[in-house]
């Protein structure tokens, strides 16, 4: 077997077709960090002129260190065959040393273990034969975490993976969810939600939400020009779909008055026919809450206008998966159940298009009603998503003087940086 660059076709053709692939491991991915710092290398394996393994290489200067290096979600080859993993080791190992690196950073799109539905894991399932392998190929393990509060890697760990291969329709998707999600499902259709495409002119108002989401729970956003630059490079290929929902406050306004005049009716129908308490009360409930809902749908007209888009979803479309890498809402709307109907709409469109699953992507590992990642893990859930557990992050060390040197100052600054901030 020989160690090679490979072309970006090359790559592309064995990327798309891996099963270990995510949007990570595409060219365009290569172009769109660029515009961050960062260059980018094909290299692969050859066994008898065909391509075996293979993984896209981002690379940074650290400044006072040599330059690291990045396979984001790699290597693409079976894990399964520890002599191939072996083999491409050997290469990379020689590639990197040419290239004057410090060390070599991956995180798998590889199961440790297999879970359920709820996060129970499976017997028997653990990858021990392939984390021996790659401390014995010289790699790291940067450990297990658990709460994505804690989380180092740059990945998460914890993902949610809602299986589509033996999927063929949506209803068929709908019957595994669970009851509570069919629900909110359902109550959303009711609420004069539409979803809109969004494109460059209005990519802003996907930021908004970001602002907004990042806020309430306490992760930093990013700048519009960085969702802009990798908008505008993905779209190119198709590869992206951002989708915003807005609502129509005045539709949901008068749609409520009507209902609120059949109730009238049907309440005076029923004082008519005489001995109907049981059924006049409950009349009488809903009307109260009618004129609730009609109060503060004035209230909500007032102060944001008849329409607002109050939720999102970024979407990343390639190999066999769909990828949900972000989401935003605004929390004050977030009753009317949009995030709910965002994911049906994309999950028959997943089905409608051949993908074989659809990643919901990042989790807690902590499934404790009482946690506090609980609640987003639960969402995801209640669409019969699956939990996975990922090997995690490794570092590939090259130079093992300045490794040591560069994680000692890392960490140092990690610790000066909480002190500042708080």
């Amino acid at each position: 077997m020989e160690f090679v660059t490979l072309t970006e076709k090359e790559f592309l053709d064995f990327s798309k077709k891996s099963p270990y692939t995510s949007f990570f491991q595409m060219p365009l991915w290569a172009e769109v960090k660029k515009d961050n710092g960062w260059d980018s290398y094909f290299v692969g394996l050859k066994d008898n002129k065909k391509v075996v393994a293979a993984t896209l290489l981002l690379s940074k200067k650290i400044k006072f260190f040599k330059t690291m290096f990045y396979a984001p979600r790699g290597f693409l080859l079976d894990y399964n065959n520890l002599e191939l993993l072996e083999e491409f080791t050997k290469g990379i190992k020689k590639f990197l040393k040419d290239k004057n690196a410090l060390f070599l950073k991956i995180n798998p799109y590889v199961d440790y273990q297999e879970r359920t539905v709820d996060g129970e894991i499976v017997p028997d399932t653990q990858r021990d034969d392939l984390m021996n392998k790659l401390k014995e190929l010289g790699f790291v393990h940067n450990g297990f975490y658990i709460d994505q509060d804690k989380k180092t890697d740059l990945e998460p760990r914890w993902i949610s993976v809602l299986d589509l291969k033996d999927i063929s329709s949506i209803d068929d998707a709908y019957k595994n969810m669970r009851k509570s999600c069919k629900w909110r499902i359902n109550n959303s259709r009711k609420n004069s939600l539409e979803i809109i495409e969004a494109n460059m002119d209005n990519l802003f108002e996907f930021k908004n939400l970001m602002k907004h989401t990042a806020e309430r729970r306490e992760f930093v956003d990013r700048p519009l020009s960085y969702y802009q630059n990798m908008f505008q490079i993905l779209d190119r290929e198709h590869l992206v779909k951002v989708l915003l929902v807005k609502i129509h406050f005045k539709d949901l306004l008068n749609t409520s008055k009507e209902n609120l005049e059949e109730n009238e009716k049907q309440a005076e129908e029923l004082k008519a026919k005489g001995n109907r308490e049981k059924q006049l009360k409950e009349v009488e409930l809903e009307h109260e809450r009618l004129l609730e809902k009609i109060k503060v749908l004035e209230d909500t007209i007032q102060e944001y206008g008849e329409e607002k888009i109050i939720a999102g979803g970024w979407y990343m479309l390639y190999g066999r998966e769909i990828n949900y890498l972000f989401g935003a809402s605004y929390k004050q709307f977030m009753k009317y159940n949009s995030q709910y109907l965002l994911q049906y709409e994309m999950i028959d469109y997943a089905i409608k298009n051949g993908y074989e699953a659809f990643n919901f992507y990042g989790i807690d590992g902590n499934f404790d009603e009482k946690s506090k990642g609980f609640g987003l893990f639960d969402f995801k859930r209640g669409f019969n998503a699956c939990v996975h557990e990922l090997v995690g992050e490794f570092d590939l060390v090259i130079d093992k003087t300045r490794y040591g040197l560069y994680r000692f100052s890392f960490s140092l600054y990690k610790k000066v940086k909480i002190i500042f901030k708080s």
